[in-house]
């Protein structure tokens, strides 16, 4: 007798709706598409509990027939194709019939519509894809449709939901996508009786994208509009100022249809890399219009995802285009568009303390040695920092550096780990210990020549912290590419990430700092306003007590909108507005209720990682040589706070093998 059996129709489309419905927003996402392709004009959604209790979705679109109303939740039941080739040209938001069957099948589902054509409405209860009952009712034209007790016969999938706020967030943008994407259409989102979204239904793309993401965004915008052979470009994009640290804010469409695809979204994000910092990604609203034929929605069970046939020449276009309007918008700085051009030679290289903008030419030595001069990192600071905040030392600094990076105090070590005699009598010998005019000549010695950027001590041996995974000493060979340095160590070679190594420092002297002065506050003269999405909103008011304990204070100001009252000490003079922001997105990525502890950590990594010296700025030797030293007596010298890698360590036994001496 044989094993393999047909599995009962019920217990496949459960498995079937695993594809389709992965959390609550999956669900507002498909019912909301339906009410799109009937040809609503109004949307009302309310959810529950973050969508574990209840989806509501009411429209005035056409509505569905009596006779159809148990057909629309067979599997592969639809009314927008009818065969294979429809696919190719396809406009409608949903096309496999999946969707209605997919959701009763797991919850329980009650539908209410009325056709434009008919007198009455017809409603219908379902639950596990069972019809439980069918009987007219009266209703207005459209469709009202209520999802309750999700999952409820799949706990494993129930088990995997994760706070009420992050289910939420998933809806949120999931909503504020679709109503960018139809501006047309009066969509008003609420949770727990709570209003979060009301587009005006205007048609205005700038209104809904006013509605939806507050004025500062809206008031910041500048449109776009690019026609190719290939492929039509619109909307909008925000002045490089305003930027968020996750990619929440590019909004991608194709062809009407909210999308996520890495082509377009690296395409955006290159355009504007010479004029945002490291980490930050643009806010774009940017639809796309190419012939259905070179557009594939059919390669993702939820439609997330879309592939695009002639991807190269669409991210060419793409990024010509935004880089073209962005420069025609933005005066104050020059992008360079033809690296072969010899007008277009100057690259953005950094916005300093005052905003301004500073052009880099690497081509002649003068430039380079203004550079150097720029990069200069002052060491007359005391022993015991690493970093200047005065505004008028933040000039100096060409690469993206609020900090400057100063000489390391042995005195320092001592509250974490022993430095070895053998650098006291060698810093004493040579004396760098407090010696400040050393690293001043050496920066005179490298603006004077080309060639004389070696310090004349670079072939000295430095002493490590004596519990440094048994190394004991280091010598500076060289820094590569203006982001690595390289040292020579007992156990090998060690090629050490500047940015990464000084992330890791600050990190540890901010956590250090921070609880030495008992997080003490301060207030702020102007408070800062911030204006927030709707999931960021929900986000903040989840999380306002724990947020409250890093000392940042904040009180709602209506319409996602906070006002930033208070700030701990430590953040004086640094943007409080991008860092509450990177909170915000960490605690989404976390899915799950984060500890005061935990906020706080996320503070400080985040107040490290912008505060380090960046990839691509010049070190002098002796200033390379004390990033290391600082490394070494830190409590994690192998990872930065990120549990990114700091350093890899090439064996001279791996060296000869490569080299074929052994």
């Amino acid at each position: 007798m044989g094993i393999i059996k047909q599995l009962p129709q019920n217990v496949a489309n459960q498995i079937s709706a695993g594809e389709v419905i992965e959390r609550p927003a999956s669900i507002v996402k498909e019912l909301l598409e339906n009410s799109i392709d009937a040809g609503a004009t109004k949307v009302e959604i309310k959810i529950e509990n973050g969508g574990r209790d209840l989806i509501r979705i009411k429209d005035n679109g056409q509505g569905i027939m009596a006779d159809d109303m148990e057909s629309a939740f067979n599997r592969y039941a639809t009314s927008k194709i009818e065969d294979i080739d429809d696919l190719y040209s396809l406009y409608s938001l949903g096309f496999r019939g999946e969707a209605l069957a997919s959701i009763a099948s797991v919850s329980e589902v009650e539908m209410i519509s009325r056709h434009q054509s008919a007198e009455a409405a017809t409603k219908i209860k379902l639950k596990g894809g069972e019809i439980l009952a069918k009987n007219p009712t009266g209703a207005t034209v459209g469709t009202d449709v209520r999802v309750k007790d999700l999952f409820y016969n799949t706990p494993a999938r129930y088990k995997y939901l994760k706070t009420t706020t992050t289910e939420f967030t998933h809806i949120s943008r999931i909503v504020s996508a679709e109503a960018v994407a139809n501006s047309k259409l009066a969509l008003q989102l609420f949770h727990d009786q709570r209003q979060i979204i009301s587009t005006p239904g205007n048609g205005s793309l700038k209104d809904t994208i006013y509605a939806v993401f507050g004025s500062e965004i809206a008031a910041n915008l500048f449109p776009i509009e690019i026609e190719d052979r290939y492929i039509k470009l619109s909307g909008y994009l925000c002045r490089p100022e305003l930027t968020r640290s996750s990619r929440s804010h590019e909004l991608l469409f194709a062809n009407g249809r909210p999308i996520y695809n890495n082509l377009v979204a690296r395409a955006v994000e290159s355009a504007y890399s010479h004029l945002i910092d490291p980490g930050r990604r643009p806010i774009v609203f940017l639809f796309i219009k190419v012939n259905p034929i070179l557009v594939d929605v059919n390669v993702h069970p939820a439609k997330r995802e879309v592939k695009f046939s002639r991807g190269q020449i669409i991210y060419d276009v793409i990024k010509k285009a935004v880089r073209n309007v962005l420069k025609a918008n933005d005066p104050t700085t020059r992008i360079k568009l033809n690296k072969q051009s010899p007008t277009d030679t100057n690259e953005i290289a950094s916005k300093t303390a005052n905003n301004e903008v500073k052009n880099e030419n690497n081509e002649n030595s003068t430039s380079r040695q203004k550079s150097l001069q720029q990069s200069k990192i002052d060491l007359k600071q005391g022993s015991n920092s690493l970093f200047k905040n005065s505004a008028a030392n933040a000039k100096h600094l060409a690469a993206n550096n609020d900090s400057n990076f100063t000489e390391y105090s042995t005195s320092d070590a001592g509250q974490k780990r022993a430095i070895n005699k053998s650098y006291s009598s060698f810093s004493k010998k040579n004396n760098y210990k407090g010696n400040q005019s050393m690293a001043k000549n050496n920066l005179k010695e490298s603006e004077q020549t080309d060639t004389s950027l070696i310090s004349e001590n670079e072939n000295e041996e430095y002493s490590l912290a004596d519990t440094a995974a048994h190394e004991e000493y280091f010598k500076y060979l060289a820094q590569i590419f203006n982001s690595y340095i390289l040292i020579e160590t007992d156990l090998g070679l060690k090629i050490v990430d500047q940015h990464n190594a000084h992330e890791r420092i600050l990190f540890e002297k901010f956590f250090q700092e921070y609880n030495q002065k008992n997080k003490s506050v301060q207030s702020l003269l102007l408070p800062v306003k911030l204006e927030l999405s709707p999931s960021e909103m929900e986000i903040v008011k989840q999380y306002q007590a724990e947020i409250n304990q890093v000392g940042i204070e904040f009180s709602d100001f209506g319409s996602n909108t906070i006002l930033i009252q208070e700030v701990p000490v430590l953040l004086k003079n640094r943007s409080t507005r991008n860092i509450l922001e990177e909170m915000i997105a960490e605690l989404a990525r976390a899915g799950r209720a984060l500890s005061p502890a935990e906020v706080q950590e996320s503070m400080l990594k985040y107040l490290a990682c912008r505060t380090a010296i960046k990839a691509g700025k010049p070190l002098t030797p002796q200033e390379s040589i004390e990033l290391v030293k600082g490394l070494y007596q830190t409590e994690n010298p192998y990872r930065c706070p990120h549990s990114r890698p700091i350093m890899i360590n090439i064996s001279r036994d791996e060296i000869e093998k490569g080299l074929g001496r052994k």
